[in-house]
C-alpha cells in the first residue's frame, strides 16, 4: 500500500497546478461526507435553533446591517 501510495503522488506532482487543487477540492468534499459530518449539521441546527428562541424571547437583541458593518469595520480594519 505504501508503494501505492508514492506512485501515486508521483503522479500527482506532475499534473497542472488546477488539476491537483481540483483532486484536493474532490478529497475534502469526501471528508466531509463522512459521518462526522451529520453531528457537525446537527450541533450547527441545535446552535441556529437556540439562537432563533433567544431573539424570539428577547434574551438577544439584534442590531441593523449597517450598524455591524460599521462595527466590524472599526474592530478589524
Amino acid at each position: 500500500m505504501l508503494q501505492n501510495i508514492e506512485e501515486i503522488t508521483t503522479e500527482l506532482i506532475k499534473l497542472p497546478k488546477r488539476e491537483r487543487l481540483e483532486i484536493v477540492r474532490f478529497l475534502l468534499f469526501l471528508d466531509n461526507r463522512s459521518p462526522d459530518t451529520n453531528s457537525v449539521d446537527s450541533a450547527w441546527e441545535k446552535e441556529i435553533a437556540d439562537r432563533v428562541r433567544a431573539v424570539d424571547e428577547g434574551k438577544a437583541i439584534g442590531i441593523d446591517y449597517d450598524e455591524a458593518m460599521q462595527r466590524i469595520k472599526k474592530r478589524f480594519i
